[in-house]
């Protein structure tokens, strides 16, 4: 086997990522929460070795408003709760779970990372998530943490947690019935730390994790959370559109992460993407416009629900500067083309889109043709550009999406990688179940074949599957480097 080996996630959503994807004829519609859902998922991703099994979380906010744009915030189940259980029904496999620095403080969580690396025999990561929520926030008794201040709050988070992780040294207890001594005192360490944002005085109750310090996962290419993956991560997951952003992203960081750490530590690329397979390239299309079809779309599809008063209201202007999908209560052809800067209502939903109407496009509209021809095939030069379809691209966001038959799927993955685009993918799926068997049973062979992916495990734990070693416990280092001066 070559020594670069990709990696492969699974990012578990009850209803997948489309978010027409839940109404599809063969989309689950029950016992989303029983732990036999998402065992299925783990089992054929295991099965797969698949190198983790990711758990998301979005912290509760407007419930009804989410089931129009991300139906899985909707329904989630505690990631703690549910990886303990899946643990219990696998072996190999890591598991990731998201934990918002905003709303827990770093002993608890500390506790209960630890806690799950121990029970899941070194398998456990956690996903450092930063959202920032006002109706979330409340649920905590807490103002909206946004801004600059959830990045320095986490910065702080993240060091203190990691200390606590490494508080208590290997050898620690002892268990000596012949001496009566319990615990070695001198290998348990007191933090006393006193920060700007928090004040942890204590030590674990427990041995240092098994994998010593757990992976820390990341997603977002901001300033801040591009510093923020370069001190801290061991993987990002942000999704760049094109190789060629990837690999911008991915080189800006690591030069950040060699300035920030002062060494070259190996940070692996996951970008997120959804695979939609087909026996042929026009039956994934097919498969990708009729999900497409299956969006919420406004009540009049063509003028939108909305009043003439609110198209020049700070809310349009917030929505229309947003780099994220159209959300419900504007998708009509009337939202899609303010944010084009072309009126494309005299054409109606099913209307076609000549060259004179898309030379009259903005950026984000020449954008949405490029991501239309990519996905479908379809052009304005070979007259298969319909205004529904790039209102259904409008809707279902910038999500990289890999369309076609399984050798064109394995192919641009090799391709991503190849060019050092990419480690590897946090792989999605547009719902449950068949798109998910067919990545795993179809694609994932080609892979293998290829000799670019494992056909068995050759590591228990998070950090073997990524060749990381254990980092040396830093209160050893320090009294190390004390004796010896």
């Amino acid at each position: 086997m070559p020594e670069r080996q990709l990696h492969l996630g699974y990012m578990h959503w009850l209803n997948g990522t489309h978010w027409g994807g839940w109404r599809h004829p063969d989309a689950p519609t029950a016992d989303a929460f029983g732990l036999e859902y998402a065992t299925r998922a783990l089992r054929i991703v295991e099965d797969a070795k698949f190198d983790f099994f990711f758990l998301g979380d979005t912290l509760p906010g407007d419930l009804a408003a989410e089931q129009w744009i991300t139906t899985h915030n909707t329904g989630r189940l505690e990631p703690f709760t549910l990886a303990s259980q899946l643990a219990l029904n696998s072996s190999k496999i890591g598991l990731v779970v998201t934990a918002h620095p905003t709303f827990y403080e770093p002993y608890i969580l500390a506790r209960l990372t630890a806690s799950l690396d121990h029970l899941s025999g070194g398998r456990a990561a956690w996903n450092v998530v930063l959202g920032a929520s006002d109706l979330a926030a409340r649920n905590f008794s807490l103002p909206d943490l946004g801004g600059a201040s959830r990045y320095e709050r986490a910065d702080e988070f993240i060091h203190v947690i990691r200390r606590l992780w490494d508080s208590v040294e290997e050898g620690a207890y002892l268990q000596d019935k012949k001496a009566g001594r319990y615990i070695d005192d001198s290998k348990f360490h007191r933090l006393d730390w006193q920060g700007k944002h928090f004040q942890v005085a204590g030590t674990l109750p427990l041995e240092r994790p098994p994998q010593g310090q757990l992976p820390l996962l990341y997603a977002g290419a901001s300033e801040r959370s591009r510093e923020l993956t370069a001190k801290w991560a061991d993987i990002n997951f942000t999704g760049p559109a094109t190789p060629e952003e990837s690999y911008a992203f991915n080189t800006d960081v690591r030069r950040r992460a060699e300035r920030l750490r002062g060494r070259v530590d190996p940070i692996f690329f996951l970008p997120g993407i959804t695979p939609l397979v087909g026996d042929t390239r026009a039956e994934a299309v097919e498969l990708y416009e009729e999900l497409n079809a299956l969006l919420p779309y406004d009540d009049d599809i063509v003028e939108g629900d909305q009043d003439e008063t609110y198209w020049t209201s700070p809310e349009w202007a917030r929505v229309a500067g947003a780099r994220f999908a159209l959300p419900k209560g504007v998708r009509s052809v009337r939202s899609l083309s303010e944010r084009i800067g072309t009126d494309l209502r005299p054409l109606g939903i099913d209307g076609t889109v000549d060259a004179d109407a898309a030379d009259r496009f903005n950026g984000y509209g020449q954008g949405l043709l490029r991501v239309l021809t990519e996905r479908t095939g379809r052009a304005v030069g070979n007259g298969g550009v319909r205004v529904r379809d790039l209102l259904g691209a409008a809707i279902a966001g910038n999500f990289p999406l890999v369309i076609g038959t399984a050798e064109h799927v394995a192919n641009t993955l090799v391709a991503w990688f190849d060019q050092g685009a990419a480690e590897g993918f946090n792989i999605s799926v547009p719902y449950l179940w068949e798109p998910l068997e067919r990545f795993a049973g179809e694609v994932v062979p080609i892979l293998q074949e290829r000799g670019v992916y494992r056909t068995e495990y050759t590591s228990d734990t998070f950090r073997g599957h990524f060749g990381l070693d254990i980092p040396p416990n830093s209160f050893t280092t320090e009294r190390e480097e004390a004796a010896a001066i």
